[in-house]
């Protein structure tokens, strides 16, 4: 079983899932929002939230 973690983002009132991007070669990959730019690290509005995700097919 494993876990993982899928981020949304409310800026608009819809959830968005938010797409990993790779922002440069030193630096972890990170979820951003395309609409406003916000990331798990990066929330001034607070408008980034998650869902825990159990796979159970390992």
């Amino acid at each position: 079983m494993s876990n993982y973690r899928k981020w949304y983002c409310n800026c608009r009132g819809k959830p968005l899932e938010l797409s990993p991007v790779e922002t440069a070669d030193d630096e972890p990959v990170e979820a951003i929002c395309q609409r406003c730019g916000a990331s798990p690290s990066s929330d001034p509005k607070h408008s980034i939230s998650y869902k825990d995700i159990e796979n159970w097919d390992d």
